[in-house]
């Protein structure tokens, strides 16, 4: 029976080595081409920002104290308008044609 164990107990350690330096190099170049972009493009700081705000939104939504309280009713209510009343429009089609 043959065993499956590599012959060198140094190659793996190598190469586990090799590996860790490719996802820290591969990470560095991921955050260089966001900042990058981020700072060149004007839309993507919009978005980021919204996207910030949105986030900020949602967790404070999610961390509300009073989330599920009821509050008081105002003390002054706003007023309360008449409906508006719009006079009837009459069509091209509805006109009186005039005789000639």
């Amino acid at each position: 029976m043959m065993s499956t164990a590599p012959t060198s107990k140094r190659a793996p350690a190598e190469r586990e080595t090799r590996r860790a330096r490719m996802a820290v190099l591969a990470a560095t170049v991921g955050i260089a081409a966001t900042l990058l972009a981020y700072g060149l493009a004007p839309g993507v700081r919009h978005a980021v920002g919204r996207a910030a705000h949105s986030v900020k939104h949602a967790v404070s939504h999610v961390l509300d104290p009073d989330a599920g309280k009821k509050h008081a009713p105002p003390k002054h209510a706003p007023p309360k308008h008449a409906p508006l009343k719009h006079a009837k429009r009459v069509g091209p089609s509805a006109r009186v044609k005039s005789s000639q």
